[in-house]
């Protein structure tokens, strides 16, 4: 078994609090709450069960509470989101909880059942769980390994199932990605119309790593930008695409409302698409790794709550050049920002390859490096142990 590193960030984290582990459906979020030491007397709740959703709505006086609190060393409420006032409910146990461990899990952002942030303020510890990382992976079976395997999980991601039994990574992925991972969308957001949002998925999926505007998609899908916006919020929400907007602070030319959207997992992302091809001959391979990258500093960032910001920059603007007015861009794949402190990351397949920072960003910002990442020298960049700001 593939040890989890939010295990440890956890587990003295209630009571009496409540732990709210939130994240992709299959990304094992229930599996860890279980796996979890000392557990103890666990009582099970799962929201897609009338009758577990029957017993924590019932929940009406002080002596109910009391009764289920005292009746387990340990609370665990799985698929929380589709239970009706689970904020309230959430109040409800730790304002009377002494001795009890609370696990909630999630595979949608709590923000979408409506009022629990309200109802629970200050009685929450809120952690995402995302698909395994290459540290744990790494964890597991060596670096030496995992660097070797990288290229496949470029092309297969890293979700557990995937990770673990690779001879069923494509049924499991074409399962996923055709009906699994909408599930939330469709049953928390009243989306009357499917087909528009799988449309806009696979478009979505096709240009990763691409500047994309609400407006471009509005046309080519022949929906209201506002529809669009929506829509990615709520892909976003349910841990399917994450945005990563444009970093600005010093240029007038500067991209200031741009955004790129990449998939939470490169193999869910190719299952959309259709191509398992193999990475080395891939047209997209570039692409890839720059969603991968994105993401494996994103769970590293999450993990150990560095609270840093990630951005792309981008920079327009014309010249004059043998007597014509040539029009010329400059781009920065990525821009972590931790307070006043930044790094900048340019993902290449070739460590021969420079940068696309130029003479203007490194005007803007002298006191940003810029590292050239290639997949044959990432390991410092996803050890979970490492920082590089």
């Amino acid at each position: 078994m593939i040890s989890r590193e939010l295990a440890s960030r956890i587990i003295n984290s209630t009571p009496p609090k409540a732990v709210v582990i939130f994240g992709p459906r299959r990304a094992g979020k229930t599996t860890l709450v279980k796996s979890l030491p000392n557990l103890g007397v666990v009582n099970f709740l799962n929201g897609d069960r009338r009758r577990d959703v029957r017993v924590l709505q019932s929940l009406e006086s002080a002596g109910d509470v009391e009764v289920l609190l005292s009746g387990s060393d340990t609370i665990i409420i799985d698929e929380a989101q589709r239970i009706p006032d689970i904020g309230l409910i959430i109040k409800l146990l730790v304002d009377a909880n002494k001795n009890t461990r609370i696990f909630l899990t999630g595979s949608s952002s709590l923000d979408l059942a409506k009022g629990v942030r309200e109802s629970a303020v200050g009685r929450l510890v809120t952690r995402r769980l995302w698909p395994f990382s290459v540290s744990e992976v790494a964890g597991h079976v060596g670096w030496g390994q995992t660097m070797t395997d990288l290229e496949r999980h470029m092309v297969f991601g890293l979700y557990p199932e995937v990770v673990t039994m690779p001879e069923t990574a494509v049924d499991m992925l074409m399962d996923y990605a055709e009906d699994i991972m909408y599930k939330d969308v469709f049953e928390l957001s009243g989306i009357r119309n499917p087909s528009s949002l799988r449309t806009l998925v696979e478009m979505l999926a096709r240009r990763i790593g691409q500047e994309v505007s609400y407006e471009s998609l509005a046309r080519d899908t022949k929906l209201h930008s506002q529809t669009i916006e929506r829509y990615i919020d709520l892909l976003e929400k349910c841990f399917i695409v994450r945005r990563c907007g444009s970093f600005s602070r010093n240029l007038d030319n500067e991209l200031k409302k741009g955004k790129k959207i990449y998939f939470c997992d490169v193999g869910v992302r190719n299952a959309v698409i259709g191509d398992f091809s193999p990475f080395s001959a891939r047209s997209d391979a570039g692409a890839l790794w720059e969603n991968f990258f994105f993401m494996e500093r994103l769970k590293k960032h999450d993990l150990e709550r560095t609270f840093t910001r990630q951005y792309f920059w981008r920079v327009r603007g014309a010249r004059l050049k043998t007597g014509a007015v040539q029009e010329y861009s400059r781009e920065i794949d990525f821009i972590e920002a931790r307070g006043n402190e930044l790094a900048a990351f340019e993902c290449k397949l070739s460590p021969e390859k420079k940068d696309n920072g130029g003479k203007e960003f490194r005007s803007a910002y002298p006191e940003c490096p810029i590292r050239v990442v290639t997949p044959s020298d990432c390991r410092s960049l996803f050890e979970t142990t490492s920082s590089v700001l």
